[in-house]
């Protein structure tokens, strides 16, 4: 009879130690991947990507620069110079996507920013990123 007591309160006391896990099943969880992640016997989490997704980047890359190689005569300074300085943030945002090495958001405008900015074309080109366009 002893071992049939010992059965019954091994019965009672699984189902009352699930019905006090089960409402906080999540947070026990959490705390038992963290522990197994400090001994090493699971995977790391997966990191988080910063930033916008690639697609956009790509998408808003290309139109700026059809903004800018279509833009009408007359188009006032003011207008595409900001066009000039969103295409560039946006051919920065690739390259930190992309893990390219870039300088354009420390050179000064000129002559050297404006090579830059071709070069950097030219690298997101050959990655896929953007397209040459034929006109």
């Amino acid at each position: 009879m002893d071992g049939d007591l010992l059965v019954k309160i091994g019965v009672i006391v699984a189902v009352l130690t699930t019905l006090w896990v089960l409402p906080d099943w999540g947070r026990y969880r959490e705390r038992a991947l963290r522990l197994a992640r400090a001994l090493h016997l699971a995977a790391p989490p997966a990191p988080v990507p910063s930033g916008a997704p690639i697609e956009r980047i790509a998408a808003d890359a290309r139109r700026i620069r059809a903004e800018i190689r279509h833009a009408p005569p007359g188009l006032p300074i003011a207008r595409l110079r900001g066009w000039l300085e969103a295409y560039d943030d946006v051919l920065v945002a690739a390259c930190h996507a992309l893990d390219l090495e870039q300088r354009l958001d420390v050179l000064p405008l000129g002559a050297e920013h404006e090579l830059e900015r071709e070069r950097v074309e030219r690298m997101l080109e050959a990655t896929g990123l953007l397209l040459r366009s034929s006109a």
